[in-house]
């Protein structure tokens, strides 16, 4: 009877051996099962992990600099137009775009990447200068036509100066005139840079 009991014990700690282990079940030495998360945490070499991205340090200032120096191109362009009789939306975007690209370049030092919250505000900033300038500019070139001399000569002529204040301040019908071309021009320039801004400002992180 004994021997008969020894021997089903045998069997069925053979057969316990082929079953699927359990959760938290073990050989009978203590040892866990091969295909075990213990076991397999053990034989796999631990994973590196991934490094940190390294923002590129933005120099604001130097990024400034380099994105006015799309101002002159700005103002060249819109009074060729002008002098063409046209106003083009195209001035605006040539002025947003070429401001971000020559933001980037200033800031990251030609490394790549996106421009900051701030490097958007810095591009809106110029377009806008960049616009507002030529709009003078346009004014000064209509100076230049009527006194008949040449507009670069008239900036350091006060008379033009006191010709040009004076129908600001007593030419009304001149003013009502420059009224609707400056909203003619506000509309063109958002026209224009719309896009770009928005896209610089939707992709743009906060720092």
């Amino acid at each position: 009877m004994t021997e008969r009991a020894d021997s089903d014990a045998h069997e069925h700690s053979l057969t316990n051996l082929g079953a699927e282990p359990r959760y938290g079940q073990r050989w009978p030495d203590g040892a866990p099962w091969p295909d075990s998360a213990d076991r397999r945490h053990t034989l796999l070499p631990a994973l590196p992990l991934p490094r940190p991205r390294t923002e590129t340090l933005e120099h604001a200032v130097r990024g400034t600099v380099f994105a006015l120096a799309v101002v002159p191109a700005g103002v060249v362009l819109w009074l060729a137009l002008w002098k063409l009789g046209w106003m083009a939306s195209l001035v605006s975007f040539v002025t947003a775009a070429g401001a971000a690209r020559l933001y980037l370049a200033g800031s990251t030092g030609g490394r790549g990447g996106s421009v900051t919250r701030r490097g958007a505000w810095v591009v809106l900033g110029v377009t806008a200068l960049t616009m507002l300038l030529a709009f003078f500019g346009s004014i000064w070139l209509d100076v230049a036509e009527y006194i008949g001399d040449q507009p670069f000569g008239l900036l350091f002529e006060p008379g033009a100066w006191d010709l040009l204040g004076y129908n600001l301040t007593s030419n009304p019908p001149l003013v009502q005139d420059l009224k609707g071309e400056f909203l003619m021009m506000l509309l063109f320039s958002a026209l224009g840079s719309s896009f770009t801004l928005r896209q610089l400002f939707a992709r743009s992180r906060r720092v």
